[in-house]
């Protein structure tokens, strides 16, 4: 997701500076003209960095929200085939398929015959 974001941006940023470009070398060439009064519109710079200053804006809140959801603590009961239920807690993050990573550091891989809860500690 991260490189979707850079790529993004990366193309912004390659428009913005060919828009500059051609429009240094179009005034460069032409001969000086008296100043206009304004006209009252928005710049095009004005408009390129807002939007990528919007772009760099919500890419940051989603990094965040992300990393706020990965780091959320659940609770896992794990009840094997003889009825023992053994509890745990992980970070959402280090849960993959059948297998955990505790908060203590214990990594647990469950059996096919274990049954697991997944609960949000609230």
């Amino acid at each position: 997701m991260l490189t979707k974001i850079l790529f993004t941006l990366l193309v912004i940023i390659a428009v913005a500076v060919i828009f500059r470009h051609k429009t240094r070398a179009r005034t460069g060439n032409e001969r000086q003209r008296p100043p206009r009064a304004a006209e009252g519109g928005i710049r095009s710079s004005t408009v390129i960095y807002a939007i990528g200053a919007l772009i760099i804006v919500i890419s940051a809140l989603l990094f965040v929200l992300h990393w706020q959801n990965q780091h959320q603590i659940v609770n896992i009961e794990v009840t094997d085939s003889g009825g023992n239920t053994t509890a745990y807690q992980a970070y959402k993050k280090s849960i993959e398929g059948r297998k955990f990573i505790t908060l203590d550091g214990r990594q647990v891989t469950l059996g096919d015959n274990d049954r697991v809860e997944m609960t949000s500690p609230e």
